[in-house]
């Protein structure tokens, strides 16, 4: 066990937040789930203590008296997002403990970390895994995150530091990418050492038809472009329902971008439904005229641009081949391949582990999958699936506040957000964590924000739409 420089540095940034408040501890930690590939303490071949998970520990006590308690207790009332996300959290953190020793034996899993018959390489019969810690660990610092950043985002301050610090994720990310590529072709990627430190397989020196695949601050392409979506669809709506245009559409387009550029098969299935879903989204705001002039320019020009785009590709020989070349090397041929080939067994694997389990799953942290959906119900079961969707429906579904200020826009973007996560956990997630930043966009998207914010006067209104982040002075007052 020792800690790392990403610790120390770490381990700064906390005690600074036990002494300047809630404002500095969002500010450090939302950013730092972004270092995905570093260690701030190596457990000596038992796992990685990572940066975001050691700065939670501090930002908790650092946030407690700028809580929101009352908002934290409607969250936990049935049928509320907090009580749903408890409820999994607890069922699934003894299923974890419980399963894998009831039943063991009873399937042959692709294990998560080691077993009792040493690193998991091939299937073994079910029984106790360091999966089952380790993933459980991971669930319980997510269920505390997401009461954390939801009754932080109760009060008005909260709230917009919340979103503020989001923002600086998304802006981030897009740092990243770039020094991934400019530190890779002037062969100075010795300078990320400090982030690229935990003991994971890195990905970060592929090139695929001639291009490097974009990893950023994670440990692949896969993880970036996990990370992108959830910025893409945050920044992207922001955007379109007219809130800071100037900042939020750079971040978009860039996002954007990155993501057509990664040679992520994540991302080249995943973004095409997000997008899908934006316009979707604009389409119903246009029959409910609430619809932006940016908003309606993308509504109508983005098909035609996409139909003008295609028909190019398909009339120009050499556009054509470019992009058939490119796409049979990541999707098709990647389907085919041994790591393809591997990935779907995986899921078949996981499915039938669900199957030889009645449907009680084999516990937390057991079975490795390769998409979200098969590795929660594999993992946790009939019983964990419907509390996890339970979960999902309020986050996702439940009806917004019907003021359309700025706390509605950014809850709006914050779904969006989830929704990307979602996409792009359901392409290739192969575990049911879907970590930090996810559960911190849906903390934001579920905040019950006091009503001096939320519901605000015509005029007052039409401010908090320009700078959403400022409280208008007629919104104090009340």
């Amino acid at each position: 066990m020792g800690i790392e420089a990403a610790g120390i540095v770490t381990l700064g940034l906390g005690l600074l937040a036990l002494r300047l408040g809630s404002g500095f501890a969002l500010a450090a930690f939302v950013p730092l789930t972004l270092l995905g590939a570093a260690a701030a303490v190596l457990l000596g071949g038992s796992g990685t203590i990572q940066p975001a998970h050691l700065m939670l520990g501090f930002a908790v006590p650092a946030a407690w008296r700028a809580l929101d308690r009352d908002g934290l207790r409607t969250s936990l009332r049935f049928p509320n997002e907090g009580f749903w996300l408890v409820a999994f959290t607890v069922t699934t953190t003894l299923g974890a403990i419980l399963l894998p020793r009831l039943l063991a034996g009873a399937t042959a899993i692709n294990a998560i970390g080691s077993t009792d018959y040493g690193p998991s390489l091939m299937l073994v019969p079910l029984g106790p895994t360091s999966g089952n810690l380790t993933q459980s660990i991971y669930g319980i610092a997510d269920l505390v995150c997401f009461l954390l950043c939801a009754a932080l985002a109760g009060r008005p301050q909260g709230y917009r530091l919340l979103a503020r610090a989001l923002t600086s994720y998304c802006a981030l990310n897009i740092g990243f990418a770039l020094l991934d590529l400019a530190t890779y072709w002037t062969n100075t990627a010795f300078l990320f050492g400090p982030v690229r430190n935990a003991d994971y397989h890195l990905h970060t020196e592929t090139v695929v038809t001639g291009l490097k695949r974009i990893v950023g601050s994670f440990t692949e392409t896969a993880s970036f472009a996990y990370a992108t979506l959830g910025a893409l669809g945050f920044s992207a709506e922001l955007w379109l329902a007219g809130v800071r245009p100037r900042l939020f559409a750079p971040l978009a387009l860039m996002s954007l971008l990155l993501l057509t550029l990664s040679t992520s098969s994540t991302a080249y299935v995943a973004t095409p439904l997000l997008l899908a879903a934006l316009l979707a989204r604009l389409g119903l705001r246009a029959t409910q005229r609430r619809i932006t002039l940016t908003g309606a320019a993308v509504l109508l020009l983005v098909p035609v641009l996409m139909a003008a785009l295609l028909t190019g590709v398909l009339l120009v020989p050499a556009a054509r081949d470019a992009v058939a070349d490119t796409l049979t090397a990541l999707l098709f041929d990647k389907a085919g391949s041994q790591s393809g080939l591997e990935r779907a067994q995986w899921n078949i694997d996981a499915l039938r582990n669900a199957i030889d389990t009645a449907g009680f799953g084999a516990g937390l942290g057991s079975v490795r999958a390769s998409s979200f959906p098969v590795a929660l119900l594999a993992n946790t079961g009939v019983p964990g699936t419907l509390l996890f969707s339970g979960f999902l429906v309020r986050l996702l579904l439940t009806t917004a506040a019907p003021d359309r200020g700025a706390v509605a826009a950014i809850r709006d973007a914050a779904r969006l957000a989830c929704l990307g996560l979602l996409l792009g956990a359901t392409v290739s997630g192969a575990m049911v964590d879907l970590g930090l930043p996810f559960f911190i966009f849906a903390a934001l998207a579920s905040a019950r924000v006091r009503p001096a914010l939320a519901t605000t006067p015509a005029i007052a209104r039409r401010v908090a739409i320009a700078s959403p982040w400022r409280v208008p002075a007629e919104t104090r007052a009340a």
